[in-house]
């Protein structure tokens, strides 16, 4: 008897909300992302790699498997601008990048090597929540 109690128990904490007029918690709310973190840039680094300004941001190591990695981004790479607009400040680029729809083409300038080039990357998606505390 205490088992057929028990599984009542269950069922009727299942129901319950339904019953009271709970709605199901709604979706999180999906972010834009590239799948690396970017570190401020510095002066001292910025000539390391023959850069005349100090701007833009220093990419991680790319997630494995990500937009970033796909793209052939690498790590110390410097992003300077995002869709042809000035990257000033590292701290603009994981918002920016944030309120795209995923499945977007961006097209990021960035520095390697001495010199600036294009990168195509195909924004993925990530949870907001998740992502507030990270950069892309």
């Amino acid at each position: 008897m205490r088992r057929r109690q028990f599984i009542n128990l269950l069922v009727a904490a299942a129901i319950w909300p339904l019953a009271a007029g709970a709605q199901p918690a709604p979706p999180s709310p999906v972010c834009g992302t590239i799948g690396v973190q970017v570190h401020p840039m510095t002066t001292a680094f910025a000539q390391s790699l023959g850069m005349t300004e100090p701007y833009g941001a220093i990419f991680g190591r790319p997630r494995p498997g990500s937009a970033a990695a796909k793209a052939g981004i690498e790590r110390y790479d410097v992003v300077t601008a995002i869709e042809g607009v000035p990257l000033r400040s590292w701290r603009d680029f994981a918002p920016a990048i944030a309120r795209m729809a995923p499945r977007t083409v961006v097209h990021l300038t960035t520095w390697r090597s001495r010199q600036s080039t294009q990168t195509r990357v195909i924004v993925g998606s990530a949870n907001c929540a998740d992502s507030a505390t990270k950069a892309r």
